[in-house]
């Protein structure tokens, strides 16, 4: 969502240009074999939202501005070692929460990056909204939309599974993290009901009750497989929200209309680079 809201940003700003997305590495039986992107469903953008229309980048589109190799792993790994095309550009870190003019310019490009800079995405927020509409949902999210915005509710999102071993993400939503938030989330006098997402739904059920000051809790656990992406779009109900250090709790905040407060982690990742992800209005918690 991150690579595509850029894609928009350009588009944005460079109404005169065409600008495609690059999607050769996840689908098509070919490539998979090759070697392809198989992290969670893959890309679903297509699937889910119908304003998604920005074009798909054909070979000979990529060929024109890239080494065009069909296996993820040997692209990255060229892009990176190799000297850049003077129509690539490959986002280090350290870049990745800047404006510069050499590198955003119209005409040919290819970008890759992850792009996850708030600032990027300041003038075209309505947009995403409009082009990031979900779908229509099943009974068990309509209803669990119904549930979440007739209370006060306060949607919490864990990320366990693939964050336990990677050193970068994990311990910095620490329960005290979330034993932070919520305190600040919880207003006296006030009967909260706190939705919790999470691929690790054992883990909360052992610990989040402890963190709720007796608050209603309910565990959001119909949503798996393809309906994972459920979860996101619940997160967009919640009148507060405490998030993860996850681009899909990010998502579910950023695009929430409704949210009085949004908690997340001042810390977004372990790695010597600034990174401009955090909305203004978010109150970040150490």
């Amino acid at each position: 969502m991150f690579q595509y809201a850029f894609a928009m940003m350009l588009q944005h700003h460079f109404p005169s240009d065409r600008v495609m997305v690059d999607t050769q590495h996840y689908h098509t039986l070919f490539f998979k074999k090759l070697g392809s992107i198989n992290m969670h469903n893959g890309y679903e953008l297509g699937r889910l939202f119908a304003n998604a229309t920005l074009p798909v980048a054909r070979r000979k589109d990529l060929r024109r501005v890239t080494r065009h190799i069909p296996n993820y792993v040997l692209s990255r790994m060229a892009r990176h070692l190799l000297p850049p095309l003077k129509t690539e550009y490959v986002a280090p870190y350290t870049d990745n929460f800047m404006f510069r003019d050499d590198v955003f310019v119209p005409g040919d490009k290819y970008y890759e990056g992850y792009w996850e800079c708030q600032a990027y995405y300041a003038d075209i927020k309505p947009l995403l909204r409009h082009v990031f509409t979900p779908p229509q949902p099943n009974s068990y999210n309509e209803e669990m939309c119904h549930r979440i915005e007739q209370t006060d509710s306060i949607g919490l999102h864990v990320r366990r599974g693939d964050y336990k071993n990677a050193p970068e993400f994990n311990d910095i939503c620490t329960p005290e993290y979330y034993i932070e938030a919520l305190r600040r989330a919880i207003r006296p006098g006030r009967k909260h009901t706190i939705f919790v997402f999470s691929n690790d739904l054992q883990w909360c059920g052992a610990n989040i009750p402890s963190m709720s000051q007796g608050q209603e809790i309910v565990f959001v656990d119909g949503n798996r497989g393809a309906d994972s992406c459920w979860d996101m779009f619940l997160m967009t109900h919640c009148r507060q929200l405490v998030i993860a250090n996850s681009s899909f709790s990010w998502w579910g905040a950023y695009l929430n209309p409704h949210a009085e407060q949004v908690f997340a982690p001042a810390i977004w990742l372990r790695r010597n680079c600034p990174i401009d992800i955090h909305a203004p209005e978010w109150e970040k918690i150490n």
